[in-house]
């Protein structure tokens, strides 16, 4: 069984995390492609946060942003197809920086949503805006669990048990802030 990971519309939090700046063109996250392109790193994201303030432990943007300690229980849950490169949070307000954070590139980008089953708007041909998403879970090669949806690359889909590892080590999310999992039919 599989869920989306997604970002946690209901977590509170009054600050902004932006994506980097002026980074090449041709590097980007979202391709489920390894990048070879090189970047100045720590890749440098900024926020209206202010040292002492939370910030989540996980961010679905245009560069997927993960803390340290989130990203392990990743490794810990037998997720190989990751591709990591330091990152820090720059505060606007006060400089402050937290450096305990990874832009992640999932490796892995496959095409097995159920159009059939599932209730989307074509965005262009073979690309798709899923108000529910089915999957066909044959398509999905034995052992992965995590990879980004060919069908609409902002999506990753992760494996129950990665999911439920996160859960466990967790259970009331006050460690690991701003995740949550969505349904998918199957």
């Amino acid at each position: 069984m599989y869920f989306k990971l997604i970002n946690d519309i209901g977590y509170d939090s009054p600050f902004v995390i932006n994506d980097p700046e002026n980074l090449p063109v041709e590097f980007h996250l979202l391709s489920g492609r390894e990048m070879k392109v090189p970047v100045n790193l720590p890749l440098v994201y900024t926020t209206d946060a202010k040292k002492g303030d939370e910030l989540r432990s996980f961010l679905d943007s245009s560069f997927t942003l993960m803390s340290a300690d989130f990203l392990d229980l990743f490794k810990k849950a037998g997720v190989a197809n990751l591709q990591t490169f330091p990152a820090v949070i720059k505060s606007t307000e006060d400089g402050y920086v937290w450096d305990n954070y990874f832009g992640v590139n999932i490796i892995g980008m496959i095409e097995c949503a159920d159009l059939e089953k599932s209730k989307y708007t074509e965005i262009m041909p073979g690309h798709y805006r899923f108000k529910e998403l089915a999957i066909n879970s044959a398509r999905i090669p034995d052992g992965l669990l995590m990879f980004r949806l060919k069908e609409h690359l902002p999506t990753i889909v992760i494996h129950r048990s990665v999911g439920r590892l996160i859960k466990d080590t967790d259970p009331e999310r006050k460690t690991f802030r701003g995740w949550t999992v969505g349904k998918i039919i199957q």
